[in-house]
């Protein structure tokens, strides 16, 4: 009986070691074919960069990825997303632990501002491993270099903004923000400084300016939380502000469900079809949006510039723009290229 329960032991492993080479056999294949090509035509590359995106989903970190993707084939390096594996469902915190574990050399991330992100962040650069931080910045952590827009710059473009659409009628302005979001408590006051400053005589004392920072952790949760507010006569705002892709989306969707389009002036954020097409219809005033194909070729740049010059500048700038009805068709033939 011991013999035969030994000889079980030792079929039931040898099958399980058969099927883990096989499984990571296929793993592997299914990566060269989806992403560096067939296994014949596949090349090397002298570095291999992470990105690691909080909403892989989107638009915006769909163009992010894919000029990243080309600046770092131009120099001979390969940038890899790690997110949606068929393994399990990660936390960007738990990519950033296996892009650390697979010795990358190079990390891009989006911090979300918690102590464990910092952790994370500084546990790279102890292995040696540069950090590039996109869309916000931790300027507490170690991380080697930032790509985007300093939250003083985007407040103050928003609060323009939201004076272009106040008129007498205008009582109400309600800011949307994220929790993740590290920089939305100085966006916030640069914002309302701007529209206080500018408001006109007869406003003065009227206008009330408040943030709806948005906790969840769901889109469906974001997406209720911004319905209840416009379906909410009492709490409906005159102005709607949105300072990320999916709230401006969910905000528009529900404006039309509500019958509220024309009572409420939507300030969206980056260049989904749904916004431009939106402000392209005048149902939407304008979108703020961040330079995509920039942000992605200068947080390469960043990486390369570290390796080949021994230090990296600690800012990487992109630029700002305004979508509204008169230059909407831009974008929207950049979108279609």
């Amino acid at each position: 009986m011991k013999k035969h329960t030994v000889y079980y032991i030792l079929t039931a492993l040898a099958a399980i070691i058969v099927l883990t080479l096989f499984g990571w056999q296929y793993y592997i294949r299914t990566i060269e074919k989806s992403e560096w090509g067939e296994p014949d035509s596949r090349k090397e590359y002298i570095r291999h960069y992470a990105m690691v995106p909080d909403d892989a989903e989107s638009a915006m970190w769909e163009d992010i990825f894919n000029s990243a993707q080309t600046a770092a084939q131009e120099q001979g390096a390969y940038v890899e997303l790690f997110d949606g594996w068929a393994a399990g469902d990660y936390s960007p915190l738990e990519y950033i632990d296996i892009a650390v574990a697979a010795k990358v050399d190079g990390i891009i991330v989006k911090p979300d501002g918690t102590a464990k992100m910092r952790e994370a962040i500084n546990k790279a650069e102890e292995a040696n491993i540069p950090v590039i931080t996109i869309l916000d910045d931790d300027t507490t952590s170690s991380r080697k270099s930032f790509v985007g827009v300093n939250s003083y710059q985007m407040g103050t473009t928003y609060g323009k903004q939201i004076l272009s659409c106040v008129d007498e009628r205008t009582r109400k302005i309600t800011v949307l923000l994220n929790h993740a979001d590290s920089g939305k408590d100085l966006i916030f006051k640069e914002l309302k400084a701007t529209v206080q400053n500018g408001l006109p005589t007869s406003l003065q004392g009227k206008v009330e300016i408040q943030p709806l920072t948005i906790t969840s952790a769901s889109t469906f949760d974001a997406e209720e939380v911004i319905r209840d507010l416009i379906n909410n006569e009492g709490e409906r705002p005159d102005i709607l502000v949105c300072m990320n892709e999916n709230d401006s989306v969910c905000a528009y969707h529900a404006m039309v469900d509500y019958n509220q389009v024309g009572s409420i002036d939507i300030i969206g954020y980056y260049q989904s079809d749904t916004i431009l097409d939106a402000i392209r219809k005048k149902t939407v005033p304008m979108a703020i949006t961040l330079d995509a194909k920039q942000m992605g070729q200068r947080a390469v740049e960043a990486l390369e510039e570290y390796y080949k010059m021994g230090y990296v500048s600690n800012y990487f700038s992109v630029d700002l723009n305004i979508i509204t009805e008169q230059n909407v068709m831009n974008f929207q033939q950049k979108e279609s290229r």
